[in-house]
């Protein structure tokens, strides 16, 4: 019988950073069902680093990670993980009042953070719609993250420090016993001190297999075009209307637009709805002076959220050795660095860094027992 210290479920951003830094201390397998990792969410996401889109316990995460993506160790990866793009976002009238409110929280964790003119946002997006733009912001802070280097980046680092993964691998279920968890992977069974459980909008389905109580996680579905809008749109930052959840931004040299929509969803592969694109296109064409004529691309994936919309870290309280590692949501790969940092530490039964209590980060916020039933 195979025997590994940490069994993580997942190969998708998740799963991989936990497994990147577990790998230096424990022997980690890692499994994922689809034939590749990072097929679902990692694979489809607009990813981003940003500081001022969030609050709380996903800002810290994401804000701790930070320096591991501008100076990630030699070899991690053949290219910049970050490349500084900037992010304008417009607030339309009435929504001034939560404008001000947003500048006086996300302030403080990004100074360089400024309101500027209707003017100089339409210098730096030329065919923006004056008229709505009530107020407009700008955090040069913004980056772009080279998602594939990212996560190829931690898979090759937890294969040289000796780990293991494996896709195409279905998690059957398991049952803890005689001091470790049977796991039934495939066609074998794996003998596993640790299950982490970083599969994402299938995390509650590997819980239920494995007799732990489901925490109640809630996949979202969203939708995301691309179209060439005659021109070449790369030096085009992100742009984010704060009322709606709607941006759009550079995606080459075409343009990447998305409703922001948070539609609940099963676990499944998700794909685009007419609606959701229908609504894409109208929105983009009421904030801009552009027409949309043909689409380039369409595509659809889960955003999975907890109950309290924070990301959870921690072992479950109603079995041992069961680590939860779920509900990233919008920021899963902005905060993966921290994340799986973070996760490796509790795993090992280390003390959290310095840096990670001055911003608040400990145990008991970021474990499931806040959650009902967890």
């Amino acid at each position: 019988m195979h025997k590994t210290d940490v069994l993580v479920i997942g190969g998708g951003i998740a799963g991989a950073s936990a497994g990147y830094f577990l790998a230096a201390h424990k022997r980690v397998l890692l499994i994922e069902r689809e034939n590749g990792y990072g097929y679902h969410s990692t694979g489809r996401s607009a990813a981003e680093w940003t500081a001022a889109h969030f609050h709380g316990l996903m800002r810290s995460l994401v804000v701790f990670g930070r320096p591991f993506l501008d100076a990630p160790p030699s070899g991690f990866a053949s290219v910049p993980l970050l490349r500084r793009r900037g992010n304008v976002m417009f607030a339309r009238e009435g929504g001034e009042q939560a404008a001000e409110e947003f500048l006086r929280n996300a302030k403080p964790l990004n100074p360089e953070l400024e309101e500027i003119s209707a003017d100089r946002a339409l210098q730096i997006v030329p065919f923006l719609r004056r008229e709505i733009l009530a107020r407009t912001f700008y955090d040069p802070e913004n980056c772009e993250i080279d998602v594939d280097a990212l996560h190829q980046g931690f898979l090759r680092g937890l294969r040289a420090a000796g780990g293991e993964t494996r896709s195409g691998v279905e998690f059957h279920g398991a049952e803890y016993r005689g001091g470790c968890w049977h796991a039934r992977i495939g066609t074998e069974t794996i003998e596993a001190g640790v299950i982490v459980n970083g599969a994402g909008a299938w995390a509650d389905t590997v819980a239920t297999r494995s007799g732990v109580r489901p925490l109640g996680l809630e996949p979202r579905r969203r939708t995301a075009l691309t179209f060439n809008p005659g021109f070449d749109a790369a030096r085009i930052p992100p742009v984010d209307d704060m009322s709606s959840g709607f941006y759009f931004k550079a995606s080459g040299p075409v343009l990447m637009v998305s409703p922001g929509d948070q539609t609940p969803s099963e676990p499944c592969d998700a794909q685009p709805e007419e609606l959701d694109v229908a609504t894409a296109v109208d929105m983009f064409e009421n904030v801009t002076t552009i027409e949309v004529r043909r689409l380039a691309s369409r595509w659809a994936g889960l955003r999975t959220f907890a109950r309290d919309e924070k990301p959870v870290a921690g072992f479950a309280t109603d079995a041992m050795g069961f680590f939860w590692l779920v509900g990233q949501g919008g920021g899963g790969i902005m905060s993966s660095p921290g994340m799986g940092e973070l996760a490796a530490t509790l795993i090992r039964g280390q003390p959290l860094p310095e840096r990670a209590c001055e911003l608040d980060l400990d145990a008991a916020t970021l474990g499931p027992a806040r959650l009902a039933g967890g």
